[in-house]
C-alpha cells in the first residue's frame, strides 16, 4: 500500500490520534446499502436520554431532538461540480498538475479529509453514515459543501501516523442538523450519509495550520478502460477479458452458494439429531410460522433480501453502476468482437457493467469472513481486469475453505 505521512502537527489538528474513543467520538458509522442500526440506537438514545432528562428536571434536559429534524438534500452538490471548480494549488505542487502517475487522471483538486480507520473502508456505490459533534467536523462539513461541491474524500489512517495514498471520493448524499448539546462544546451535531463515487491519489496533506481539519490536493484515478484502445497493460482486449472473468466469477458465486446451502442443511440435521420430525412437530413448526407472518408483514420483504445473497449481490451491483462517474472512451463491444459470443449465446456485457461487477463482489454484505485485505487491494488497482481477478482469488479461496469446512462436516456425520 502506498502510504502518506502526517506531520506532528497534522497529528493534533487533523484529529489523526485515533484511539478507539477518538474515532468513536468522531463518528457513529455502519457501512450499509440498505438499513444502519447503529445509526437507529444512537438516535434512541438520545431520544431516551431526553425523556429521562424531561421527567427528571422539567424542560432544562441535555439533549433536544426537534420531532421533525431538518433535513437537506445535496442532490445539486456533487462530484461533477467538484470537477468544474477552478482550484489554484500551490505554487510547489504545479509540476505535478500537468500528469500524474498510472491512471491519474486530470489536474490537482483541493478536498476535506475525513479521517477514519482501515477497517471502516467503503468502495464504490456504498454508503456511510456520520454524526459529527465537534467544532473542526462542523468546520469540514461547511468548507465541503461550500467550496468543494459537497465532496469529501476518506482518509484511511494507517499506525502510527500515514494515511492511504489512494482514497475514496465520496458525496455527501443528505445531511440534518440536530440540535442539542453534544458534550464537545457545540450546540448542535450533524447527521450525514456519504457515498462513495470515485477515487483519487491524494498528493500532499496541507500543513498551513489554517484549519483545525485535514485538507489536501488530490487527482482522479480512473480505471484502464479509459484507455483509447481498449488494451490492458499486457495487450488484451479489455472487454473481451472483463467478460472471460465475469463468467469465472459468476461460475464461483454460484460453487459458493450451493456449498452454503449443503452446509445450512447439515447443522440444521445435526440439530435435529438426525431424527425427521414427527407430524405433531411440522405442524407447530407451521403455525409459529404463520404467527410471525401476522406480526412482522411489514418485515417480510427486507427479511427475504437479508436472506437471499443474490438479492444483497444485485442491490450491491446497482448500486456501483449507479454511482460510477468516471466516464468511459472504449464503446460498448457488439457480440461479433469477442470469438464463440455469437454461436454460445453467452451475453456480452459493456464496461460499465463490468467495472460494476468488479466492485459489487466486494461488498461486505455478501460475505460472512473477513474480506477487509482484499477491499483494500481492490480500491488500489487501477486495472479494470486486474480488480476482477483479485475478486476472482478473494473467492476461490473462500470456496475452498466452505469445501474444507463441508468435508469435515460430512466425515463428523
Amino acid at each position: 500500500m502506498k502510504l502518506i505521512s502526517i506531520s506532528s502537527t497534522l497529528l493534533f489538528y487533523g484529529c489523526v490520534q485515533y484511539t478507539n474513543s477518538n474515532v468513536a467520538a468522531f463518528h457513529q458509522t455502519h457501512c450499509c446499502s440498505s438499513r444502519n442500526n447503529q445509526h437507529r440506537k444512537l438516535i434512541s438514545s438520545i431520544r431516551a436520554a431526553t425523556r429521562n432528562e424531561q421527567k427528571q428536571k422539567g424542560n432544562n434536559f441535555v439533549f433536544v431532538i426537534e420531532s421533525k429534524p431538518r433535513t437537506s438534500s445535496t442532490r445539486l452538490h456533487d462530484v461533477s461540480e467538484w470537477r468544474d471548480i477552478l482550484f489554484e494549488p500551490p505554487e510547489m505542487l504545479n509540476a505535478l498538475s500537468v500528469g500524474g502517475e498510472g491512471n491519474q487522471d486530470g489536474p490537482l483538486r483541493e478536498i476535506c479529509i475525513l479521517p477514519f480507520p482501515l477497517d471502516d473502508v467503503i468502495l464504490q456505490g456504498e454508503t456511510k453514515e456520520l454524526c459529527l459533534y465537534e467544532k473542526r467536523f462542523h468546520g469540514l462539513f461547511e468548507k465541503s459543501m461550500r467550496d468543494h461541491g459537497g465532496v469529501v474524500a476518506m482518509g484511511l489512517l494507517d499506525p502510527p501516523a500515514s494515511i492511504l495514498q489512494t482514497i475514496p471520493l465520496c458525496e455527501i448524499e443528505s445531511y440534518q442538523k440536530m440540535e442539542g448539546d453534544t458534550g464537545f462544546g457545540t450546540s448542535y451535531s450533524i447527521l450525514a450519509t456519504i457515498r462513495v463515487v470515485g477515487r483519487s491519489s491524494l498528493m500532499c496533506i496541507e500543513e498551513s495550520g489554517e484549519h483545525d481539519f485535514l485538507t489536501g490536493w488530490c487527482t482522479e484515478v480512473s480505471d484502464d478502460a479509459m484507455s483509447v484502445d481498449g488494451k490492458t497493460s499486457t495487450g488484451r482486449d479489455i472487454i473481451q477479458l472483463g467478460n472471460d472473468l465475469a463468467d469465472r466469477l459468476e461460475a464461483v458465486f454460484e460453487a459458493i452458494i450451493r456449498l452454503e446451502d449443503e452446509l445450512d442443511q447439515i447443522e440444521d440435521y445435526d440439530e435435529d439429531d438426525g431424527m425427521e420430525p414427527s407430524d405433531i412437530t411440522i405442524k407447530r413448526m407451521m403455525l409459529e410460522e404463520e404467527l410471525d407472518d401476522d406480526d412482522e408483514d411489514d418485515e417480510d420483504t427486507d427479511d427475504e433480501d437479508d436472506e437471499n445473497i443474490r438479492i444483497r449481490f444485485q442491490r450491491a451491483l446497482q448500486h456501483a453502476k449507479a454511482s460510477d462517474t468516471q466516464g468511459y472512451k472504449i464503446s460498448s463491444s457488439s457480440s461479433a468482437s469477442i470469438p464463440g459470443a455469437a454461436t454460445s449465446g453467452n451475453v456480452v456485457r459493456s464496461v460499465q457493467e463490468l467495472t460494476a461487477l468488479s466492485w459489487a463482489y466486494f461488498s461486505n454484505d455478501l460475505w460472512s469472513t473477513d474480506i477487509l485485505h482484499f477491499r483494500l487491494k481492490a480500491l488500489e488497482v487501477d486495472e479494470l481486469c486486474e480488480r476482477m481477478k483479485v475478486a476472482l482469488v478473494m473467492m476461490m479461496e473462500h470456496r475452498s475453505k466452505l469445501k474444507e469446512t463441508l468435508k469435515k462436516s460430512r466425515g463428523s456425520n
